[in-house]
């Protein structure tokens, strides 16, 4: 199974006045609700779970493919974590931190 989470700075969004916080989450949300549930976490980021025979993994792919490309993610962006079992229920999670990443290697995420 795979799942991704992923948090904004909602404050600095509202404060900047810039982006429609809602539209922001709404582009995010149609990325990934064709194989995956959404749920909200308490901390306030979102987490995009695969749905067993869907393929969430296409789903999730595209959301960062398009995700790694966008300015205003990017600037906004405070958490984005990819977890994966392999398919197996029994094997914990391996956890990959996207925005360490993308810091690293994608100029838009740059701080």
């Amino acid at each position: 199974m795979m799942k991704m989470e992923i948090a904004l700075d909602e404050e600095r969004i509202l404060r900047d006045g810039v982006y429609d916080l809602k539209k922001i989450w709404n582009k995010i949300d149609e990325k990934f609700l064709s194989a995956c549930t959404r749920e909200r976490l308490p901390d306030g980021s979102v987490m995009y779970s695969g749905e067993p025979n869907k393929d969430y993994y296409t789903a999730i792919m595209l959301a960062v493919m398009y995700l790694e490309d966008r300015k205003w993610f990017a600037e906004y962006c405070g958490k984005w974590i990819w977890y994966d079992n392999e398919d197996d229920e029994t094997l914990p999670y391996h956890i990959i931190d996207v925005l360490s990443r993308q810091r690293t290697d994608n100029r838009l995420f740059a701080s």
